[in-house]
């Protein structure tokens, strides 16, 4: 396509974009202006602050914002693959899963994700981006990244587009500005001509704007209907052989082949006039834009989405009124007038006007001898009407209910004792915002795919990654490498591109988090258990965060049984237990030994003693028939 209609197939998107979406673009520009603290109307304020009245904005929205998108910071997504099919393993898996936490790592994803579900809270809509680049400035081997986008309103999405991860739609543009001289470095062959406004685009709505100092340059990724032609081979793997040679098809054993209408992604970078970069291709199949969205809601001829602050502009509006009116009859309260007659103060008028903007220790006055015995006297200021506290009392609590984020949820304390109770209460707020969550669980699962099938293709060549474990442990793992199979024929080690994985997303606490809470779960179970600690102290011991757990762990485990930790034990224990058994049972042998050794004398010395009180019978017995009594005592 020749650039000039490039340049004009983008303007006419852009501006069919902007238009089905131009309401919820200007509301979600006032959402942003009222949590910036923009909160008066513009002829209200003028008007107030030319009587000098008081224009107070008590910003209270900010909280409720910060509470939702805080929350991502507390618990951060992890994006898992699993095997779904073909030569997929729970190996290779595994590592997809630990590249994964890598690129999260090394992009800050968790400051990214926030960002865009920050923007969804406030305008209903927020962005990030997949990104490539080079390793470091001495490597070819690239990388993935995920970026944030600034702006949320700076992206314009293709009207068809019904997904909220957007992944049917068929193009995007991203609009940005850069500063002259930047775009005159960058570009020196193109004229500095902003990319134009839609034809009814207005300066004033904060969604385009013009500067002297910067232009505006237009991203534009689109979707290329292509025909690939794909094959069954004989061993039922499925292949693209779309730019494969003639010459090798009859080489790989192909059962079936078919064409497959599908697309591609390019990227032009464009001025206002011309094409600056492109087309670029992108590796993968996906336009690399990501919105997280807030709240739709679907009428009959568009889509109302909106954020947690639309629906708390009016009360915090009247929060901001009630507060200046009761701070206004509050200041006004001391100027009660005095009442005095015009000779008491002739004299000192000067003092007198200018008693309510003049700090004096003392008035003068002169008496009046037509009314004697008085002096000027303040009327006793009015009282200020309790319904001004009560109004601002009541837009504050309508406040939380449009947010549905209540006291207990931002940290007051309530009159909940128990800890179930008190959670209930705090999971009020959390409820009331659980579908900012979800929405982001539908982009990061869009995400997730889109590195399934951006992975093999950027790390294509043999290297070494550093993968991340569930606990943040770092494992190199070679890929692509080419090895000797067990068939004796070359085949390549972990490669990525082999299998089909789908992908799991979960969003909860951290590992570090996990692992106190496991701690303390632990250490209350062995309250509860105390046997317990016998065969579990060396997982209570894992489990602590402090200098020398793991050694201690460690060491608890050495002196468990095989059969406790089900692990087999080593050829050297195992020759040591056996000694220790034979030795056990020699000892065992020679105690029995002794034992029956003992015993024998025992029964013989039983034996002599029987033999011998037979004997002693006996020979009383024959001393009694002869008539001679048996020797005894002398009888006194």
């Amino acid at each position: 396509m020749p650039h000039i209609d490039i340049v004009r197939e983008a303007r006419e998107r852009l501006e069919a974009a902007w238009l089905q979406d131009r309401e919820n673009r200007e509301d979600a520009f006032t959402d942003l202006k009222f949590l910036a603290g923009d909160q008066w109307p513009a002829a209200v304020r003028q008007q107030r602050e030319a009587q000098s009245r008081p224009c107070l904005t008590i910003n209270r929205l900010p909280q409720f914002v910060h509470q939702v998108a805080n929350s991502v910071r507390m618990n951060p997504p992890q994006i898992k693959a699993i095997p779904a099919g073909g030569a997929a393993t729970d190996a290779l898996a595994e590592i997809y899963s630990g590249l994964f936490r890598h690129i999260q790592y090394r992009s800050n994803a968790t400051h990214v994700f926030a960002h865009a579900v920050y923007y969804a809270v406030a305008c209903g809509i927020g962005h990030f981006r997949l990104a490539t680049d080079y390793v470091d400035d001495n490597a070819f081997e690239q990388e993935i990244l995920i970026k944030r986008i600034p702006h949320p309103l700076s992206v314009f999405w293709d009207p068809a587009a019904i997904e909220p991860s957007r992944a049917d739609a068929d193009y995007c543009l991203v609009s940005e500005m850069i500063g002259r001289k930047e775009f005159e470095a960058r570009f020196s062959h193109a004229a500095p001509v902003d990319f134009d406004t839609p034809a009814d685009g207005s300066a004033e709505s904060g969604l385009f704007w013009a500067s002297r100092d910067a232009v505006r340059v237009c991203e534009y990724w689109v979707k290329r209907p292509v025909e690939r032609a794909i094959a069954r081979l004989a061993r039922g793997e499925t292949v693209d052989i779309t730019e494969v040679d003639p010459a090798e098809l009859p080489r790989l054993g192909i059962v079936a082949t078919r064409k497959v209408r599908s697309h591609k992604v390019e990227r032009w970078l464009l001025s206002g006039s011309e094409v600056l970069e492109g087309p670029n291709a992108w590796a993968g199949r996906t336009i690399p834009i990501f919105p997280v969205i807030g709240a739709e809601t679907a009428l009959e001829t568009k889509t109302v989405r909106s954020g947690l602050i639309r629906a708390a502009r009016d009360p915090q509006q009247l929060y901001n009124f009630w507060r200046s009116a009761a701070a206004e009859a509050i200041a006004l309260a001391p100027r009660s007038p005095f009442l005095a007659t015009p000779a008491m103060i002739a004299k000192f008028k000067g003092q007198w006007d200018t008693q309510n903007s003049v700090a004096r220790p003392y008035l003068l006055y002169e008496p009046d001898p037509d009314a004697p015995g008085s002096r000027p006297m303040r009327e006793p200021p009015p009282d200020v009407p309790t319904a001004l506290t009560q109004e601002s009392a009541i837009a504050a609590d309508e406040m939380k209910a449009t947010t549905g984020i209540y006291d207990a949820a931002l940290g007051a304390r309530s009159n909940e004792i128990s800890g179930v109770a008190i959670r209930a209460r705090e999971n009020q707020g959390g409820n009331a915002a659980l579908h900012y969550q979800d929405n982001l669980m539908a982009t990061l699962h869009h995400l997730g795919k889109a590195l399934i099938d951006l992975v093999p293709k950027i790390y294509d060549s043999e290297r070494t990654l550093r993968i991340m474990r569930e606990d943040d442990s770092q494992e190199p793992v070679r890929i692509n490498a080419a090895v000797m199979g067990v068939d004796g024929k070359p085949m390549l080690l972990n490669d990525l591109s082999q299998g089909v994985y789908d992908v799991r997303v979960k969003i909860g606490p951290a590992y570090a988090t996990r692992r106190s809470e496991a701690a303390d779960a632990m250490l209350q179970f062995i309250r509860a258990v105390p046997q317990a600690a016998g065969i579990a102290g060396d997982l209570v011991a894992k489990t602590m965060d402090w200098p020398g757990a793991d050694e201690i762990a460690a060491r608890l485990k050495r002196t468990l049984p095989p059969q406790v930790t089900g692990e087999a034990a080593s050829p050297e224990v195992r020759a040591a237990q056996a000694r220790q058994q034979a030795l056990a049972e020699a000892e065992l042998a020679r105690a029995q030994s002794l034992a029956a050794k003992s015993g024998a004398d025992a029964a013989k010395a039983e034996a002599v003693a029987q033999q011998a009180a037979l004997d002693a019978a006996k020979a009383e017995a024959e001393l009694k028939a002869s008539g001679m009594a048996p020797a005894g005592p002398a009888a006194h």
